[in-house]
């Protein structure tokens, strides 16, 4: 008989093969990436790994939940340290720069879009995309929604549209970069933009902090 393992010892075991999977997503993107991939990362065997995950798409998507969980955990963190918004706003950008710069070696993200766009026409893949994109207008309407709390932002849009349209801006600069590379499509320039735009939308008052 196998012995028993503790429940800490799964949820660390699924780390593994999810922070496996992210190294190899990242060097291969997603439809380049093998299971067997994936599996020799590890150094698990495949009846472990099975125990935990069926397909690579069981995989990825799985991933996608675990970035999502750390990345809210990053801005809670965030806006509870920092005493305006907007330097989350920006700090939160910065990240999104380093990011695109290192496209598309260095970077999941070309691995994102390969399973999204490329398979837009999946309706299961459809589906979790426009949850993923409401969920994601969400939490950006929330965290604009805590400056106006605040007495930060007095915005020239309701909340809703403001995420909606730097959303727009904000994977119109991911794609770009992934298409043509962060030289060609000025990357860096482009996202002093749309802070830029986003301020004026947010229309911030007149503290020395914001700059």
């Amino acid at each position: 008989m196998s012995p028993r393992i503790s429940d800490q010892q799964k949820e660390e075991r699924r780390s593994k093969i999810l922070n496996a999977a992210k190294l190899v997503f990242t060097a291969k993107g997603y439809e380049a990436a093998t299971f067997k991939d994936i599996l020799d990362e590890t150094g698990m065997s495949r009846g472990w790994i099975y125990l935990y995950f069926q397909t690579k798409a069981e995989i990825f998507e799985a991933l996608l939940d675990q970035q999502d969980i750390e990345h809210e955990a990053y801005l809670e963190e965030l806006a509870a340290r920092q005493p305006m918004i907007w330097n989350v706003i920006r700090q939160m950008y910065a990240d999104q720069q380093a990011d695109l710069m290192q496209m598309p070696g260095g970077s999941f993200l070309p691995a994102f879009y390969e399973y999204f766009l490329g398979g837009s026409r999946d309706k299961q893949r459809r589906i979790l995309l426009l949850k993923r994109y409401e969920t994601g207008l969400s939490r950006l309407e929330a965290l604009l929604r805590t400056g106006v709390e605040r007495g930060e932002f007095s915005p020239v849009l309701p909340l809703d549209q403001i995420a909606r349209i730097t959303a727009s801006y904000q994977e119109g600069i991911a794609t770009h970069t992934l298409a043509v590379g962060a030289e060609l499509a000025h990357t860096e320039l482009q996202i002093e933009a749309l802070l830029d735009y986003l301020k004026q939308l947010l229309n911030p008052g007149p503290r020395p902090a914001l700059e």
